[in-house]
C-alpha cells in the first residue's frame, strides 16, 4: 500500500460490486440524496480535506472558525452596507455587531450559533452537551428558545 488515496467516482449505479470487494477499503456517503456521478462529492471531499492543509488558505488559523469546527453551525455574518436596501424595504445589520462591544458581539454569535444548530440539527446540540462543551449561559440560552417554541 501507498500513501495517498484513490477517489474512485461512480456514474448512476455507482461500481460494479467486484471493483468495491477487491479494491475499496473505505465508502464515504455526503448524504440521503442522489447525484449523476461521485465526481461533485469527490471534489467536496477535496476541498474540505484540502483548506487543513497548510498554504490553502491565507491565513492558517482561520478554519478554526469554520461551521463545526465547534460542533455547531457557525453564526450568520454580515457585511457592507449596514443598510440593505431591498423592494421589501430597509435591511439593517442586526445593532449589536455595530456596537464595539465585543463581550456582547461574541455572545450575540453564541447564541445564534446554538439557535441555527438546535433549529437544524439538534443532534449536534445533544452531542455539544454530552462532551461539556455547552455553558451555563448556554443551557440558558436554549432553555429560553424550548420555552419560546412552547407559546
Amino acid at each position: 500500500a501507498r500513501p495517498g488515496a484513490t477517489l474512485l467516482c461512480g456514474r448512476y449505479e455507482g461500481l460494479d460490486q467486484r471493483v468495491i470487494d477487491r479494491h475499496v477499503d473505505i465508502e464515504l456517503s455526503l448524504g440521503d440524496f442522489v447525484l449523476s456521478g461521485g465526481e461533485l462529492p469527490a471534489l467536496t471531499l477535496l476541498d474540505a480535506i484540502a483548506r487543513l492543509m497548510p498554504g490553502v488558505l491565507g491565513d492558517e488559523q482561520s478554519h478554526l472558525q469554520d461551521s463545526f469546527e465547534q460542533g455547531l453551525f457557525d453564526c450568520p455574518h454580515y457585511s457592507r452596507p449596514e443598510i440593505l436596501a431591498t423592494p421589501e424595504g430597509e435591511v439593517p445589520v442586526p445593532p449589536v455587531l455595530l456596537s464595539g462591544h465585543h463581550k456582547d458581539i461574541a455572545r450575540w454569535r453564541r447564541e445564534q450559533s446554538l439557535a441555527l444548530t438546535a433549529g437544524r440539527r439538534p443532534d449536534l446540540v445533544a452531542a455539544a452537551r454530552a462532551a461539556g462543551q455547552l455553558t451555563k449561559a448556554d443551557e440558558k440560552f436554549l432553555a429560553g428558545l424550548a420555552l419560546s417554541a412552547l407559546e
